[in-house]
């Protein structure tokens, strides 16, 4: 078998169609084309030929890995999950979770950092609540612990409950009992402990309930 074409696909340019004998062969991926040091006129023998079959069905399950990952980081298990989804052999899996560690593009550590970070900016929620949506994610239970930590947790408990503390004081007639029991839930639902939650409900209640005034 003699390679008699290399060329690159029109409606994807990082794609060859490989041409073999003058006839076509199957289309690969520039990356493996190059990795393999394929050209014209060279002799292609069945070895290689398994090869180029295999590094391909890699190269494919790598490129959807990749774009999986451009939207936001992934854990591990979430790509495994992905490709899983995508019907890809788990060898095949193992292969391009492989290459991603090569290429530092999958590291729970720094998963669980961005999420506990992420969680913090735009959606505060206590350490057990980020620890059980991580470990949701198959990120280990031993990594966790590491990379997440509850010394925030009160400072975290006033900024999720100021927002939901003010729109339950926009009704006035809110009695305390009341504020406490819909804050308190809302702040349980995010993941912060009881003591925490009785703190917090207190702080906002006599941080935003308006005095009467008393005229003279």
């Amino acid at each position: 078998m003699k390679i008699t074409a290399l060329e690159p696909q029109a409606n994807n340019v990082e794609r060859f169609n490989v041409y073999v004998d003058g006839r076509f062969l199957l289309g690969a991926n520039a990356t493996v084309v190059l990795q393999m040091g394929l050209g014209v006129e060279q002799e292609l023998l069945p070895a290689q030929l398994e090869q180029l079959r295999s590094e391909e069905v890699l190269q494919q399950a790598v490129d959807r890995a990749y774009d999986y990952l451009s939207y936001r980081p992934r854990s591990r298990e979430e790509v495994r999950r992905y490709l899983r989804r995508k019907q890809t052999a788990p060898e095949i899996i193992d292969a391009a979770l492989a290459r991603l560690d090569r290429f530092e593009l999958v590291n729970d550590r720094d998963f669980a950092t961005f999420w506990a970070e992420n969680r913090q900016q735009f959606s505060p929620r206590g350490a057990r609540a980020i620890k059980n949506e991580l470990r949701m994610k198959g990120v280990g239970r031993e990594v966790v612990d590491e990379m997440v930590s509850d010394e925030k947790d009160e400072e975290l408990a006033l900024l999720a409950g100021r927002k939901k503390a003010m729109s339950l004081l926009h009704n006035p007639t809110m009695d305390y009992m009341t504020f406490r029991t819909r804050l308190g839930s809302f702040l349980q639902r995010r993941g912060f402990d009881y003591e925490i939650v009785a703190r917090t409900v207190k702080a906002l209640w006599e941080e935003l309930k308006p005095e009467d005034v008393e005229e003279d």
